[in-house]
């Protein structure tokens, strides 16, 4: 029979979160927190995935309620699209806020034009987080001269850079006239929208600004361009939130290794961005970076590596801004770079859980996420953090470490200010081998100032590859004939599946989705040691790939 046009449905028993019913369990990892010592406080939880990215809205971010926006090519320098929503190498000039009137020799401004951009942001109920002032409209690049593509110079740009894939990526040929331009923009928006608003709005100069198609121009040219925004900006307001956007410190670019149109080779910006801003003074408040790391390799999808690798590089320079913010601002857990294509797996869900744990941990503001579109619902790996923003996380001690199994369970444990209320989330990940297979028991051990025999009620959520509709649908027999040439299993259904995979992706539903267990009780026991207080123990099992909540309640 035919599994197109029908409902399909898996065992339970077939797996759970890609794991052997009869793989071995080991010994227990005790997660233990310690709530009485007042060392063991941190800082309270904040909501690290609140920021969606959107590309030139015109008519609203249509962001999910609650997240905020990043404006990405707000100010013009655009091409149109095609028929396929595909850029074209057509400049789209109706687009930009400044224009260049050749008969009466002057720029003029149409910021009307990114008011009503911003207004109808606004009216959709989305608050904007930052607008990245890129790319420059396409007046600013009217003075150029262009070369014949592959032919170099050392002065001017090739003809093949005149249009990149993403619009105007050269910097702006007259610099006083940007800078005014800046200005002139900074004091339209506190006219219209007060100043209060204003010093809310980050302010980004570049995006991924070491890539060809984002900036053609060199090291020392985007230093320039970003030294002449901020003291542009904060000429008009000096408490302004400024920073930029960068590719990892390590980055060479490899695609092309001709260089640029000065014949230099094209790598990170970052210690010469920094070393001049700290010589002069110019102060950036933020800095971002992208990562889209492979979830098919094993050293891109490790969490524990990302710090050291995307920020530790910056903040370990001697002439580094102390209190920058740090943020990813482009991030997806993918299974190919090109063409794009996002993992819609339990593993990659299971990364995040890891990494924003990671994050917390060494002051990682935000991550800023694509999607999340009005109609959409929060994915598990945030949607388990709802409920925990604002407590206070504490220090949880996570013994069994030694064994190869237990040191990659984690937790993250946060407590209400009332005392009342107790969240942990544990997890399970394992960069090593997606297709291993493993159970571990962990033993959640809190002490309390509550006295014994206090009663706690809880409830869990459990995510595992059972629970997760495109990792359980790639485990039916047939899902290998479903794939199309490059296609993965760890990767989406639209991109992905042939057809046949596709019609039966329509039709399947997983026959077991997340959802809360029923409320369970139980009572504190006596601390070890004789101590006052009293310690609440939950035993439970985390799959490999998987992620589970408890919920806890202290009942009067």
């Amino acid at each position: 029979m035919s599994v197109i046009g029908r409902r399909l449905t898996l065992p339970a028993l077939v797996f759970l979160a890609g794991v052997s019913t009869c793989a071995a369990i080991e010994r227990p990892v005790v997660v233990t927190v310690d709530f009485t010592a007042a060392e063991t406080a941190g800082e309270r939880l904040f909501d690290m995935w609140n920021v969606a990215n959107r590309i030139s809205p015109k008519n609203g971010a249509n962001v999910r309620a609650g997240m905020k926006v990043n404006t990405v090519r707000m100010l013009g320098g655009i091409v149109h699209k095609d028929k396929n929503r595909k850029q074209s190498k057509r400049p789209n000039f109706k687009f930009d806020i400044c224009t260049y009137d050749q008969r009466r020799q002057r720029y003029v401004y149409h910021f009307d034009r990114l008011v009503d951009r911003i207004n109808r942001i606004g009216k959709g109920g989305t608050q904007i987080h930052q607008i990245v002032l890129d790319q420059p409209p396409w007046c600013f690049h009217r003075d150029y001269k262009f070369i014949p593509e592959g032919k170099r110079d050392g002065i001017n740009f090739r003809e093949n850079e005149r249009v990149s894939h993403y619009g105007n990526s050269l910097p702006p040929s007259d610099k006083e006239a940007w800078a005014d331009f800046i200005k002139a923009l900074m004091r339209h928006l506190i006219e219209v929208y007060g100043k209060k608003t204003v010093q809310n709005w980050r302010f980004r100069v570049g995006s991924e600004i070491e890539t060809p198609d984002h900036w053609f121009g060199t090291e020392k040219d985007f230093i320039e361009h970003f030294a002449n925004t901020v003291t542009a900006i904060r000429s008009v307001m000096p408490d302004a939130i400024v920073g930029l956007h960068t590719r990892p410190p390590d980055f060479v670019y490899v695609k092309d290794k001709s260089g640029n149109y000065k014949g230099e080779q094209i790598k990170s910006f970052a210690n010469g961005i920094i070393e001049y801003c700290h010589d002069n003074k110019i102060r950036y408040d933020f800095w971002g970076i992208s990562d889209y790391p492979n979830i098919k390799i094993a050293e891109q999808r490790d969490p524990k590596t990302k710090y050291a690798t995307l920020f530790e590089p910056l903040i370990n320079h001697p002439k580094w801004l102390p209190g920058t913010v740090i943020d990813l601002e482009e991030f997806s857990v993918i299974t190919s770079m090109d063409p794009l294509s996002s993992s819609d797996s339990v593993q990659a869900d299971t990364f995040k859980v890891a990494l924003t744990d990671h994050f917390y941990t060494h002051g990682v503001s935000q991550i800023f996420q694509w999607g999340n579109r009005t109609d959409s619902e929060p994915a598990w790996p945030t949607k388990v953090f709802q409920g925990m923003i604002g407590k206070t996380r504490f220090d949880a001690k996570i013994k069994g470490r030694k064994s190869s199994a237990a040191k990659h369970v984690g937790a993250i444990v946060a407590k209400g200010a009332s005392n009342e209320s107790i969240d942990a989330l544990l997890y399970y990940y394992n960069p090593a081998d997606l297709e291993a297979n493993d159970f571990q028991e962990v033993n959640l051990t809190l002490t309390t100032e509550f006295p014994v025999g206090t009663r706690i009620a809880f409830r869990k959520v459990l995510i595992t590859g059972e629970h997760h509709q495109f990792s359980s649908f790639m485990q039916h027999r047939s899902s290998s004939s479903w794939l199309k040439k490059g296609g993965s299993k760890y990767g989406n259904a639209n991109d992905s599946l042939n057809d046949a995979g596709k019609a039966a992706w329509a039709s399947y539903r997983s026959s077991s989705l997340p959802s809360w267990t029923k409320t369970k009780f139980i009572k504190t026991r006596p601390t070890a040691d004789g101590r006052p207080g009293s310690v609440i123990v939950i035993d439970t099992q985390l799959p490999l790939f998987s992620f589970e909540k408890i919920e806890m309640m202290q009942l009067k």
